[in-house]
């Protein structure tokens, strides 16, 4: 079964890999203050290939992170507070959707069981009867 792209609707639409570069950012700040980071160093992070600058301002724009200056492909920035809720609520997120995949395939399993267990029963029944 494919499942259809996510967008994270916290802050407005913000897709796949606004979402992967605002991880990568929460990821390189762990103390909170602001990184030097090379634009090689977020794309490696991005699930597709993507423009960089224009993400980057999205999420400023949004006041996801803060972008003190960006030069030729080096960036200095932070998350904001707003930032790593909305990373903290993706992971939650993902969380759950595996949580509630894997109680849906425990439940097939054990009904599947169940029902063989049940329909053995019945036919060593009917066998006794007859």
């Amino acid at each position: 079964m494919i499942f259809p792209k996510k967008e994270h609707t916290f802050f407005g639409m913000l897709d796949e890999n606004c979402a992967a570069l605002l991880a990568a950012i929460n990821g390189a700040c762990i103390g909170g203050g602001f990184k030097i980071i090379e634009e090689q160093e977020l794309a490696r992070c991005l699930p597709e290939e993507g423009n960089i600058v224009r993400m980057l301002s999205q999420l400023e724009e949004k006041k996801l992170i803060e972008l003190r200056y960006a030069e030729e492909g080096t960036y200095c920035v932070r998350p904001m507070p707003a930032g790593r809720t909305f990373a903290e609520r993706v992971q939650r997120e993902k969380f759950e959707a595996r949580r509630s995949r894997r109680e849906v395939l425990v439940c097939a399993v054990l009904g599947a069981f169940f029902g063989a267990f049940t329909a053995a029963l019945l036919v060593g029944l009917l066998e006794l009867l007859l």
